[in-house]
């Protein structure tokens, strides 16, 4: 079946903003809202009521807003666990294409120590396997409840869970690995191109980061998020602890295996 929409989901630091630029780049389709859409213009206008201090709180109230208002028509955020039951009772979802792309949990978990992108996260400084302890605050448009996360290694768990629900449930849902997408990206290519049409006869790529504060290429990445790299970067007893809390069921779900 062709699609005519696309919906890219994504946790932070895997690759969904990538992958959104790849599809609007090689393919002709309606690509669905992810991203925080308001002009950062307005913003700006509408931030400056607030205390200085106060702006990033309301900064991500009015994110959680925004996830509110596309919900039913975009799915919301594209950082979001996906809302299968919206997506389950939406009748454009059977002609929606739903691409989740996932980090292997090691590699994800160090992106996310990295940049935690979270305005309510306050922890910073801490070393790696401090942060893999540390309470992970979340907001309404995560979409994984209300309460504060035992940890990043949860959130982890709890947003691939709905991965998993979302692949059992919609038609048109493929799933990639960002490692395969930087290790063999004509094949990530087409199996998307089994949805939506492509634009060319072949592909075009993004060599350079989609991201304003890194000066990395394609190739720096590949280097970077090999799979043996794992043993050799971390250190055995954050890996070990890693993998005592993560879900092995949904690992493997993913086709994900334990690098020690």
């Amino acid at each position: 079946m062709t699609c005519l929409f696309t919906k890219v989901y994504g946790e932070r630091n895997t690759g969904a903003t990538y992958l959104e630029k790849l599809v609007n780049k090689n393919f002709a389709t309606d690509l669905l809202r992810g991203d925080f859409g308001v002009d950062r213009r307005v913003m700006r206008l509408v931030l400056q009521q607030h205390k200085p201090k106060l702006r990033p709180v309301e900064n991500s109230k009015l994110q959680d807003q925004y996830h509110e208002r596309i919900l039913y028509s975009d799915f919301g955020l594209k950082h979001a666990a996906p809302p299968v039951d919206v997506i389950r009772a939406a009748a454009h979802s059977d002609n929606t294409l739903f691409l989740l792309i996932t980090k292997h949990p090691v590699f994800f978990l160090s992106s996310l120590h990295n940049r935690p992108e979270n305005p309510l996260y306050k922890e910073e400084g801490l070393n790696f396997d401090q942060f893999l302890m540390a309470e992970w605050p979340v907001s309404p448009r995560d979409n994984v409840g209300d309460k504060p996360l035992e940890s990043p290694i949860e959130l982890w768990n709890v947003k691939m869970r709905e991965y998993v629900r979302l692949m059992k449930t919609a038609e048109n849902v493929v799933h990639i690995r960002y490692e395969d997408l930087i290790a063999d990206f004509d094949a990530q290519m087409d199996r998307i191109a089994e949805y939506i049409p492509k634009i060319t006869a072949g592909y075009g790529a993004i060599r350079r980061s989609v991201k304003a504060s890194d000066n990395l290429r394609l190739e720096d990445y590949q280097r970077k998020y090999k799979f043996h790299k794992i043993k050799a970067d971390y250190k055995k007893r954050d890996l070990e602890y890693i993998y005592r809390k993560v879900d092995g069921e949904i690992m493997d779900a993913l086709d994900y295996r334990k690098v020690m």
